[in-house]
């Protein structure tokens, strides 16, 4: 872009999260043509080599941990065994398919969620859906309690969307400096861009329909699963939450004992 900021008329705007190689740049190649049904693939994202740029630098160092590839792999398969045991001969998404999350927006804070989705984000194109069901506000353009429409209401689902995502992300907080916490997520892993607000079954239903090449759809309202199924979607459900205190994830929970 210019100094200013703007992007002239005509020019391309790559997505920010897109790797091309430096003879792809060099050439001015149209970086668009990387992209598979308008989605920045999987080996083309800053996730992708992340667990191996981890690596690599724990190797640099003089205490270096156990190879957070190996340890990763580990602890993903024992993920995998949760979300996939139920049915039989179920099998996961190949490395790199489009996956879709939702997580409630009062959990996204809880390590074992954070855990779980950064073994996710690094080895899927990870979408993530907040739940947004019974917050102050609704961030699908209906009115929350106590709010308003207009521009007010607009202005402040606007910043809900905006506290998710930085909640989501550990930025702004002591946690984000992601070099000694390996299981936090940060912006290398899930782009901001990549996460979605919905206060409604039917929001959720909406973004995942409108997403091409969805592999799976991790959920846990039934309603959403039932929807989707009848469009051809894979649907994994996962129990909400039992008593368990504030801020604990029932999908963390669920996939981490």
């Amino acid at each position: 872009d210019d100094d200013d900021g703007m992007f002239p008329f005509g020019r391309p705007r790559p997505p920010p999260h897109l790797i091309a190689s430096e003879q792809q740049q060099l050439a001015g190649t149209d970086l668009s043509n990387l992209l598979l049904q308008g989605i920045v693939p999987f080996r083309s994202t800053p996730a992708s080599g992340y667990e191996t740029r981890l690596k690599n630098k724990n190797d640099d160092s003089s205490n270096a941990p156990a190879d957070p590839v190996v340890v990763n792999r580990r602890e993903r398969a024992r993920i995998f065994a949760r979300m996939f045991r139920a049915a039989a001969g179920s099998r996961p998404p190949n490395r790199g398919a489009n996956v879709v999350v939702t997580v409630r927006h009062d959990e996204v804070s809880c390590a074992k969620l954070q855990k779980a989705l950064f073994l996710l984000g690094t080895y899927y194109n990870l979408f993530l859906l907040i739940d947004g069901s019974g917050a102050s506000l609704c961030a699908d353009g209906s009115s929350g309690a106590g709010i308003g429409g207009g521009s007010d209401g607009e202005k402040e689902r606007r910043e809900f969307i905006k506290k998710m995502r930085l909640e989501i992300l550990n930025q702004g907080t002591a946690e984000e400096d992601a070099s000694s916490k390996e299981y936090k997520l940060n912006a290398d892993v899930v782009p901001p861009h990549r996460i979605g607000v919905a206060s409604t079954s039917k929001g959720r239903v909406a973004f995942v329909r409108q997403l091409h090449g969805t592999e799976l759809v991790v959920d846990f309202d039934e309603n959403v699963t039932k929807e989707l199924e009848r469009f051809g979607f894979r649907v994994l459900v996962y129990p909400q939450a039992k008593e368990g205190g504030e801020g604990i994830s029932a999908l963390g929970s669920f996939l981490i004992p």
